[in-house]
C-alpha cells in the first residue's frame, strides 16, 4: 500500500510541494504523484499532461506541477519543538547576529550562545523565526515542553512548513499563551480548513500571504472571523486574488484597521467594491498589482479607508485618480510611484513633462490629499500644483473647439472649483495645428534666446500661447533643474531714464568742447536696461513679447520651502 495520500505536504531537496494525484499516467509505466510545487516555477505543467488533464492546481501557474516517482529521496519533516531545538538550542546554532524580517519591522535570530546564558529557556526571548523548517506538529507529548519553553513568545513565522491543515496550527498556537502576532505565509491546508473551535483574541496581527486561500473551499475571513476575532493587520499578499469577494470581507472581524492585498491579480477599482463592510479599515495596501482602471463603480468602495497603497500598479489614466475621492472619501495619504501614467507624459500642448510635473497634477486632482508618496504636501505646493493644474486644463481648451470644451472638461471634474478658488482664466483660442491661421496671434510663434548664468546659449521657437509656467517646464527640463528655482527675465533692448540725484539738478549749459559727445553716450549715462520678469504663472509669453524674437537671461534661485 502507497505510504502517499492526497494532500500530503511533502519536501525534496528543500522544494515543498502537495500530493495532488496518485496513479498512472499516460504512456508511463507505474504509479506516480502529481504533485504541485509551492514555488510556482519549479515544475512542468498545470496538472495538464499531453492533453490529459489528471488534477487540478491551487496556482494558476503553468508550470506549478509535476509527476514524480514515489521513491524520491524525500526530506524529513520535524515537529515544532524538534525545529526549536535545532535552530534555537543546539550546539550546532549558528545564526547568532543574523538579521531577518519579521511584521515590517527587524528581528535578530538569536543563536545558542545566548540562548545558553539563558539556560536554553528562551528566557526574555519573544521572537521566534522557524520558517522553512519542514514543520509538521504530531508529538503530543512535546506540549508540555513548548507550553513552558514558548510561554514569553509574543511573534512567531511559520511560513512554508509542512502542515497539512489549519488545525495542526490552531493546536500549536493554543501552546502560546502571549502569542500575538503570526505569520502563516506559504503553508497550504487542505478543504476542510479547520474543525478547530479554538479562539486567539490576543493574536492582533495575522499574514496568510501565499497561502491560496481562495482555492481552500471556504472563504478566509469567516476563518480569520472565527479564530483570531480581535485582529488588527491582516495581509494576504501574493495571493492570485482578482476580486474582494473571495476574501467575504463582510466576514472580517470588526477590529481590522489595515488591509495588506499587495501583489494579487485586481485590475480595477471596482474589484475592491466588498471592502466598505470593514467599518474601521484606515490602511488598504494594493502595491505591486495590476489596477489599470476604475471599472464599474456605482458607489463608494471604503468610507474608512484614510492610507492607499497603489504603487507599481498599471495606472496609465487620470481616469483612476480622479475616481479616488468618491471611491474613497477620507484618503488622506496616497502611494502612486512607479505607475506608467507618470512615464512619457505630455502636456495639452504636446510639451514633454517630467515627474515633478506629474506629481504636482496628483496633489491638484485629489484636494484632500495630505501626502503623497510618504512627503507632507505644504501650502505652497498646493498652490503652485493647484495654479498649473488650472493653467493645463486652460491650454487644452484653448486648443479644441468651443462647442467642444463641454465634453472635454468631463475629463477634469476640479475645473469649476479651482475657477472658484483661483479666478476663471479667460481662454484665448489656440487653433489646432491643422487649421492654425497664420494671421492670427496664438499661431506665431516668438524665438526666443535664453542664456544661462554660465554663458550656454539656446534658442526655441515658442508659440505665444504657452504660459509662463510652460515655458519655465521647458527650460527646468534642458538644465535638468526643478522649473520653480529659475528666473526669466527678458531683457527687452530699451532703457529706462533714471532720475536725476539731488545736486545733479540745475541749469543745464552748452561747452563747445563736449560736441564730440553723441546723444546715445548721454542717454546710456542717464538710464538703465530695461528687464521684465517673465513671472512664473497662468499668464502666457504673447503678452509680454509682441515681437518675433527676444532675448531672456534664466537664473537660478535656490529653492524655498
Amino acid at each position: 500500500m502507497s505510504a502517499h495520500y492526497i494532500g500530503q505536504r511533502l519536501s525534496l531537496k528543500d522544494q515543498v510541494c502537495t500530493v495532488q494525484y496518485i496513479g498512472a499516467v499516460q504512456n508511463k509505466s507505474g504509479e506516480w504523484l502529481g504533485v504541485e510545487w509551492d514555488d510556482p516555477a519549479r515544475g512542468k505543467h498545470n496538472g495538464t499532461h499531453e492533453g490529459v488533464k489528471y488534477f487540478e492546481c491551487k496556482s494558476k501557474s503553468p508550470t506549478v506541477a509535476s509527476f514524480l516517482r514515489p521513491n524520491q529521496p524525500w526530506d524529513t519533516p520535524r515537529t515544532f519543538y524538534q525545529a526549536l531545538h535545532e535552530k534555537y538550542m543546539s550546539d550546532d546554532a549558528s545564526n547568532l547576529g543574523a538579521t531577518v524580517y519579521f511584521s515590517t519591522k527587524q528581528a535578530e535570530e538569536v543563536g545558542f550562545q545566548k540562548f545558553a546564558k539563558r539556560q536554553a529557556a528562551l528566557q526574555g526571548i519573544h521572537v521566534l523565526i522557524l520558517d522553512r523548517m519542514r514543520i509538521r506538529h504530531i508529538a503530543k507529548e512535546e506540549d508540555d515542553a513548548i507550553r513552558e519553553t514558548c510561554k514569553d513568545i509574543t511573534e512567531l513565522d511559520l511560513s512554508s512548513n509542512l502542515f497539512e491543515s489549519l488545525d495542526e496550527i490552531l493546536t500549536l498556537i493554543a501552546l502560546l499563551p502571549k502569542l500575538a502576532h503570526l505569520v502563516l505565509d506559504g503553508n497550504r491546508w487542505g478543504i476542510n480548513a479547520a474543525r478547530s473551535a479554538a479562539e486567539f483574541p490576543r493574536i492582533s496581527s495575522l499574514s496568510l500571504s501565499n497561502t491560496l486561500s481562495r482555492r481552500n473551499g471556504e472563504p478566509i475571513s469567516p476563518i480569520v472571523a472565527r479564530h483570531f476575532s480581535r485582529v488588527k493587520t491582516l495581509t494576504i499578499a501574493n495571493d492570485e486574488l482578482q476580486d474582494t469577494q473571495v476574501l467575504s470581507p463582510a466576514d472580517l472581524p470588526e477590529t481590522l484597521t489595515s488591509l495588506d492585498l499587495a501583489n494579487n491579480d485586481f485590475t480595477t477599482l471596482a474589484d475592491l467594491r466588498h471592502l466598505d463592510s470593514c467599518p474601521h479599515l484606515s490602511r488598504l495596501s494594493l502595491e505591486k498589482g495590476q489596477i489599470s482602471s476604475t471599472g464599474q463603480i456605482d458607489s463608494r468602495i471604503s468610507g474608512s479607508i484614510v492610507e492607499l497603497d497603489l504603487a507599481h500598479n498599471a495606472v496609465n489614466s487620470w481616469d483612476v485618480i480622479d475616481a479616488l475621492p468618491g471611491a474613497f472619501p477620507a484618503m488622506k495619504q496616497l502611494r502612486m510611484t512607479g505607475n506608467p501614467i507618470f512615464k512619457d507624459m505630455k502636456s495639452a500642448t504636446g510639451r514633454p513633462l517630467m515627474a515633478e510635473d506629474g506629481y504636482m497634477l496628483t496633489i491638484a486632482r485629489l484636494p484632500q490629499l495630505e501626502m503623497l508618496n510618504y512627503s507632507k504636501i505644504t501650502e505652497k505646493e498646493r498652490l503652485n500644483a493647484e495654479k498649473y493644474y488650472l493653467n493645463e486644463i486652460t491650454a487644452e481648451l484653448a486648443g479644441i473647439a468651443p462647442d467642444k470644451r463641454p465634453e472635454m472638461l468631463k475629463r477634469h471634474p476640479r475645473w469649476n472649483a479651482l475657477c472658484e478658488e483661483y479666478g476663471e482664466p479667460s481662454i484665448l483660442d489656440q487653433p489646432t495645428a491643422d487649421s492654425i491661421d497664420p494671421r492670427s496671434l496664438a499661431a506665431r510663434l516668438v524665438t526666443v534666446n535664453f542664456v544661462f548664468a554660465d554663458n550656454s546659449t539656446w534658442s526655441v521657437k515658442i508659440p505665444k500661447a504657452f504660459n509662463i509656467y510652460s515655458v519655465l517646464g521647458m527650460v527646468g527640463k534642458r538644465l535638468n533643474v526643478m522649473p520653480l528655482e529659475l528666473r526669466l527675465i527678458w531683457e527687452t533692448g530699451e532703457r529706462d531714464p533714471v532720475a536725476l540725484s539731488e545736486g545733479q539738478e540745475g541749469i543745464e549749459e552748452w561747452d563747445s568742447d563736449e560736441e564730440e559727445e553723441t546723444d546715445e553716450s548721454k542717454n546710456e549715462a542717464n538710464s538703465v536696461a530695461r528687464e521684465v520678469e517673465l513671472a512664473a504663472g497662468t499668464r502666457t509669453l504673447g503678452t509680454y513679447i509682441e515681437g518675433r524674437e527676444a532675448r531672456v537671461r534664466v537664473e537660478r534661485q535656490p529653492a524655498t520651502s
